[in-house]
């Protein structure tokens, strides 16, 4: 085949691929009953594979990823807001000290008499104190919202926990029942009927006839009249011997 010809055929493959697609496209209810075909054939395999102790763990690997990359991030979350609400509460307390200096420089001024220093530190210390309040109820809420999320991360990791012994549990549960189906198949197979049972019933069934067979050809001779003829000529014979030897006793008798 030449390059020519090769890129041809692919050409060819291409076009009716597209026009299989566009054809699909267009006839909606063709496709959605192919696609409803597939999904069932999807579902089919997904539950098959579901109860097999690798293909449940499978599954169950993947849900503990997700409520692992989910714990991950409730526990970011969380040490996000906790540093926030120590920030705050330092922040706090830094204001607290400030405050506390600026009313030392207000008594100071005051004794000094020095009445417009006192009232620029006195402006100072209110916009301290709004700052404080504002810090404060931010740390309240900050508090809350960190109380909020260690529920929150709390919960999901117990969740995680749960689903490790859910999968320990039931892959342990699926590979003890695969066993059991296997054993019980297994003592099912060599109980059942096989092929060799059906020579060896044929074997015996051949044997019985051919016993049969025999007992009835014997009984047959044994009252046919050749069997008699015989039977008569050896009581014949076993006479004329027994009288033969009680002659022979009887001369040995007379010597």
């Amino acid at each position: 085949m030449t390059v020519g010809t090769s890129n041809f055929a692919i050409a060819v493959m291409f076009v009716l691929i597209l026009l299989v697609i566009v054809a699909l496209i267009l006839n909606k209810r063709l496709f959605k009953q192919l696609l409803m075909k597939f999904r069932g054939r999807t579902d089919e395999v997904i539950t098959r594979n579901a109860g097999t102790p690798d293909g449940a763990a499978d599954f169950y690997n993947a849900a503990i990823r997700e409520k692992e990359a989910l714990y991950a991030r409730a526990d970011q979350s969380f040490r996000e807001i906790s540093g926030k609400l120590d920030m705050a509460e330092k922040n706090l307390f830094s204001l607290k000290k400030e405050a506390f200096q600026i009313d030392r420089d207000i008594e100071s001024c005051l004794d000094a008499g020095r009445e417009a220093d006192a009232k620029q530190y006195a402006n100072r210390r209110i916009t301290v104190d709004q700052k404080m309040k504002a810090l404060s109820e931010t740390i309240e809420e900050f508090k809350k919202a960190k109380s909020q999320q260690e529920e929150i991360r709390a919960a999901i990791k117990q969740e995680l926990d749960e689903l490790k012994e859910e999968k320990e549990r039931t892959v342990y549960q699926l590979e003890s029942d695969q066993q059991i189906i296997a054993l019980h198949e297994s003592m099912n197979a060599s109980a059942s009927t096989s092929e060799s049972d059906h020579m060896l019933e044929r074997v015996r069934e051949g044997a019985k006839k051919q016993r049969e067979r025999a007992a009835g050809a014997q009984i047959a001779y044994d009252s046919s009249a050749e069997a008699m003829n015989r039977r008569m000529e050896n009581r014949t014979r076993e006479q004329e011997a027994d009288n033969l030897l009680v002659e022979i006793r009887r001369r040995r008798g007379n010597t």
